[in-house]
């Protein structure tokens, strides 16, 4: 699709910034699996942070095609810094803009548009809870074992579901503190090392009405529509990683000589290399796609399920063919291959995995 001027002002902004800022740090970040703080300082200041927000609560106010080439652009430097940027937009802003309480929009909004707060967000599927209810009051304890931009140390939001005698679904809303919530580094993640993800240990947390996202009614719907949101932000996250890799496999094909020849003249490498570059141009097609599909006020759950799955999947793929035009180089940490790699697997899984991403589709296109 063809960009309009507007969207092609913020994708030249973020590439110069990811080229000329993000790229002398990315390394150093993998390796000490370090938040990247100084760069989301610079990225709030900048108005990433506040991609969706009003202006009126000092937000960017941009479309959803606008933040998806932003991640992009992020994710073919450092993957890590976009999946910050897109938790922070996705799975914590959103859900807080469309079903958020007036309260909640008026407290949060402001300083997560500004980067005073990085919102974060508890995958339910890692979530090893226990709610109970006792009067009308309900408690929880128990852990999630992935938390993006938990070390951020900001407010996160998840979904929990309640005791078996009265099942329900809240998405909740949990500020970190020292008593019923504490957030560890989670060291044993493959990728996405400088993301900043962690773990939530609650203490007899109170699930009160004024973290409750939507009342207790709406928790089914508040996720999937997160969750159709988030798969858009993801899958251009995933075609940020795919093209990097592409790149850097090219570069390396024209580059390595073998049998007094460049690599690139071999059938099997420029097969490669063909393959890689067309399933990118289809995974951009659906990405955009669906962007544009939410933009347009449209029904979007089956086109970002389809993106995701497709995108993710390809991601994965593409950086194992970029680590095979490498050889055995492709493994060793001198080359970003193998961060690609690293990264693509997580991505693939973030959100939805495939399998359910297939499922959705399936569910929209049967009916």
């Amino acid at each position: 699709m063809k960009l309009d001027q507007e969207c092609i002002l913020l994708q030249n902004e973020l590439r110069k910034f990811s080229q000329q800022v993000l790229a002398e740090k990315v390394d150093e970040l993998d390796k000490a699996a370090a938040f990247p703080s100084d760069i989301i300082k610079q990225l709030a200041e900048m108005g990433i942070l506040g991609a969706i927000i009003p202006e009126e609560m000092d937000g960017a106010a941009l479309n959803l095609i606008g933040l998806v080439v932003s991640l992009e652009e992020l994710s073919k430097v450092c993957a890590s810094t976009a999946t910050i940027v897109a938790t922070h937009n996705a799975f914590f802003t959103f859900p807080i803009l469309k079903f958020g309480t007036d309260d909640m929009r008026k407290k949060y909004l402001p300083l997560a548009a500004t980067g005073e707060i990085i919102g974060g967000y508890g995958l339910p599927d890692t979530n090893e809870v226990a709610v109970t209810k006792q009067n009308d009051t309900f408690t929880m304890n128990g852990k999630t074992l992935f938390l993006l931009n938990g070390e951020a140390a900001g407010p996160f939001i998840t979904a929990v579901d309640t005791d078996k005698e009265e099942t329900q679904r809240f998405v909740v809303l949990i500020e970190q503190n020292k008593e019923s919530v504490v957030c560890t580094k989670n060291n044993s993640v493959l990728g996405l090392k400088a993301a900043g993800i962690a773990k939530a240990t609650y203490s007899d947390l109170p699930l009160t009405p004024d973290i409750i996202i939507g009342g207790k009614e709406k928790g089914a719907e508040i996720l999937q529509a997160t969750l159709d949101f988030a798969n858009v932000c993801l899958a251009a996250v995933a075609l940020g990683i795919a093209q990097a890799a592409a790149r850097e496999a090219l570069k390396y094909a024209r580059e390595r000589v073998q049998f007094d020849q460049p690599i690139i003249n071999f059938g099997m490498i420029r097969e490669k290399i063909a393959d890689m570059n067309t399933r990118i141009e289809a995974a951009r097609s659906l990405v955009y796609d669906a962007a544009l599909q939410y933009d347009e006020g449209k029904k979007y759950t089956r086109s970002a399920a389809m993106a995701k799955y497709f995108t993710g999947e390809a991601a994965v793929d593409i950086t194992t063919q970029a680590i095979q035009v490498f050889g055995g180089y492709g493994y060793m940490k001198d080359y970003p291959v193998e961060r690609y790699f690293r990264d693509a697997q997580v991505i693939n899984v973030l959100g939805s995995t495939p399998i359910q991403g297939k499922e959705v589709t399936a569910k929209e296109t049967i009916g």
